[in-house]
């Protein structure tokens, strides 16, 4: 029986398009070499280094020489091109009467800045409200798919991964903790709807 839901953040929760930033970052006059700085990503979304750090590493993968943070940690944020979805936090309500809601994403101090701003002070406290508890990777230092985040939520908070569901976009992220024991819904953006989950998490009940 499901008693826990791990929910990812971007994409699932809330709308995502990451063609937006690199489009956003083209126009700013970005090189190839760009995209090939997954590990800068991957550090920053660790906490491994500072925004102001990140945005300086940034720079030298522009044909311009000089071009503003400011301009650069728009373009970050262009993939969260919407406000927190309204309909969203009165959902999380309804699922919070009968499990334990958590958050787990892999994010950054630029991307969760702007949400803040974007939903405002209200909005944005009464959305995390509504989990028992909330992991940024940059804030504890480990990103998924790595096993070891999924661990962590599960010992913290005493949850046995066959009474756990977790929803995320992302196919590695869901492999990890299915192989860990927890069951999972590989979330498709342009086809799924996160509020269809009553009606998943029934197939799982029955």
């Amino acid at each position: 029986m499901i008693k826990n839901i791990i929910f990812d953040f971007g994409a699932v929760l809330i709308p995502l398009d990451e063609h937006k930033t690199w489009e956003s970052f083209r126009k700013l006059g970005a090189l190839d070499s760009l995209k090939d700085q997954k590990k800068l990503f991957h550090k920053y979304e660790t906490g491994g280094i500072e925004t102001a750090d990140f945005l300086k590493k940034l720079q030298p993968h522009f044909f311009r020489k000089k071009i503003f943070p400011g301009d650069l940690a728009k373009a970050w944020n262009a993939m969260l091109y919407t406000a927190l979805p309204g309909e969203i936090i009165d959902s999380l309500k309804k699922w919070k009467r009968d499990y334990r809601l958590f958050l787990l994403s892999n994010t950054n101090d630029l991307h969760i800045s702007e949400i803040k701003s974007v939903a405002g002070p209200y909005d944005y406290g009464m959305f995390v409200q509504q989990f028992e508890k909330v992991y940024y990777s940059y804030e504890i230092g480990k990103r998924k798919p790595s096993p070891d985040i999924f661990k962590m939520v599960l010992e913290d908070n005493d949850l046995e991964a066959e009474e756990t569901f977790y929803v995320d976009d992302g196919k590695k992220n869901t492999s990890t903790a299915k192989k860990l024991g927890i069951h999972t819904w590989h979330f498709d953006p342009l086809e799924d709807s996160i509020h269809d989950l009553d009606k998943v998490l029934s197939a799982h009940h029955s």
